[in-house]
């Protein structure tokens, strides 16, 4: 469905608006919306041929008002926050964040569900204490900053859904040529070149989609390789040692003990507990 099941709405930009006294009217700039998923699912299409991003409970998206249209499960609930664009600037300069760009953003990583029950507590006392008709300016402005801070938190690490989607599609080029040459000796130095990245770049990227350095990340498809093959009861096996070899693990002491940590299973273990062949 192209719209969220319940939806919950907090405008700051119009109490920012009404309690602005007319000697000192507030200079809000821009409005930003942050869409905060409680519950359900939301689907984001970042382009045109481009592969959904599934956004999960506990994500939050923050755009200016040319915030992309989102599909929603059936179950979704959805809060929806307008932000002065004033009131985010002075979040970033208090806490040393990167001005806001004129981007979609949102977390890679739900918030924690504690996290999550907070900003949505903080944002039913906002919304309460608005409707009431009888927030004082100086009480308002702490709530938008406490929003403010909470959201932009959430959020400090982002990237770009652009970027992101550029990255995630550059990684899975970076697996590809990774797995057609899983036999051969492979250099950060030629992944780097092979990406057209810095090295440090290249790690940035293997951080972020991979969680690990690319090194480590290349062991470890070794690993699953020589693990698959010395269970394949339809691949003939020489010896652990051969197999070990044959992915450029030189050194056989820790090439067994990086075995065992990855499988639990020693490898002359895992051969002696191949099914039989047919």
């Amino acid at each position: 469905m192209s719209r969220p099941a319940s939806v919950q709405h907090l405008d700051l930009c119009r109490l920012a608006a009404e309690i602005a006294s007319d000697e000192a009217p507030l200079n809000a700039g821009e409005q930003y919306e942050a869409l905060v998923l409680v519950s359900g699912r939301a689907f984001l299409r970042t382009g045109e041929g481009e592969a959904e991003i599934e956004l999960e409970p506990g994500q939050i998206l923050l755009g200016t008002s040319a915030v992309p249209e989102l599909r929603y499960s059936s179950d979704s609930e959805l809060w929806s926050v307008l932000v002065p664009e004033s009131i985010l600037r002075e979040a970033c300069s208090e806490c040393g964040w990167l001005q806001l760009a004129e981007c979609v953003r949102f977390n890679r990583s739900p918030c924690s569900r504690d996290e999550l029950d907070h900003l949505i507590t903080l944002l039913r006392l906002v919304a309460s204490e608005g409707a009431s008709g009888a927030v004082r300016a100086q009480l308002f402005m702490h709530y938008a900053h406490a929003i403010a801070n909470k959201l932009l938190f959430t959020l400090q690490r982002n990237q770009p859904t652009s970027q992101i989607c550029g990255q995630v599609r550059l990684f899975e080029r970076l697996e590809r040529h990774i797995e057609a040459r899983i036999q051969q000796d492979i250099s950060v130095e030629q992944l780097a070149q092979f990406a057209g990245l810095s090295q440090r770049s290249l790690y940035q990227v293997f951080k972020d989609q991979a969680r690990m350095s690319p090194r480590s990340y290349i062991r470890r498809k070794k690993l699953e390789h020589v693990y698959a093959t010395l269970m394949d009861p339809a691949v003939r096996v020489a010896s652990v040692t051969a197999v070990a070899l044959d992915y450029g693990f030189t050194h056989l002491g820790r090439f067994a003990e990086l075995y065992k940590s990855s499988f639990g299973v020693l490898p002359s273990e895992s051969l002696k507990a191949r099914p039989p062949g047919k």
